[in-house]
């Protein structure tokens, strides 16, 4: 069976009965994520705005004129701290122990060891929940494969131009754990119930849950 990857752990964990509706549905890069990308591919290097775009274009030929303006301010916000140029960019690592796998956005020799791209702007303080996570399953793959005394990774935060590093905790880890050990009750045939504390407002499948009867996006859509 194929590795459950970092972001279905995340899912999961915000809510288990979404992850389980969404799992045969085809998703799509969202252009914030590509303008995120190609500005991190130019960091620890002097950022050109117009050269980030036309790459931009490249990779996604639709994507409108008007989002040129804030590709540019993302560009401006990254400008204003010195970043590290990475040794290595899109590397996959996989745990055989959990059975997970995902990608380092960034990769480097020292700590934190690699960077997690978001397209989400900074919280004011800290790192979110869910950014967490993320890097707690990535150093279970890094720990195992190519860093095994890691500790921390960065999140980069690309829309407001902020990098903070991220120590996972026990809890981290064990939220990692609790949605690894669910997904695979899933891949089994688990149907997971929807959980007190769903983030239900906003969520375009908020309708389709609230039986006791869930069924795959692909038969609601």
């Amino acid at each position: 069976m194929a590795p459950i990857s970092i972001s279905s752990v995340v899912a999961c964990h915000a809510c288990p009965l979404r992850y389980y509706l969404e799992q045969e549905a085809d998703h799509i890069e969202p252009p914030r994520y590509t303008f995120a990308k190609q500005i991190s591919y130019h960091l620890g290097s002097p950022l050109d705005a117009a050269i980030i775009w036309e790459d931009v274009r490249i990779i996604a030929p639709t994507t409108p004129d008007e989002c040129e303006k804030t590709v540019r301010e993302w560009v401006a916000a990254c400008a204003k701290t010195d970043r590290r140029s990475a040794d290595e960019y899109d590397v996959r690592v996989e745990s055989a122990r959990l059975g997970i796998a995902g990608v380092a956005d960034r990769l480097f020799e020292d700590e934190p060891v690699a960077a997690i791209l978001r397209s989400t702007d900074a919280p004011e303080i800290g790192i979110y929940t869910a950014d967490r996570l993320r890097a707690a399953c990535l150093l279970f793959c890094l720990n195992e494969t190519i860093a095994p005394g890691a500790t921390s990774v960065a999140i980069e935060y690309v829309p407001s131009g902020i990098s903070r590093t991220c120590i996972p905790q026990p809890r981290d880890r064990r939220n990692a754990l609790r949605a690894i050990r669910l997904i695979e009750k899933i891949r089994a045939g688990h149907v997971p119930h929807k959980p007190h504390d769903a983030p239900c407002d906003g969520c375009y499948l908020a309708d389709h849950c609230t039986g006791t009867s869930a069924k795959r996006l692909t038969d609601l859509l």
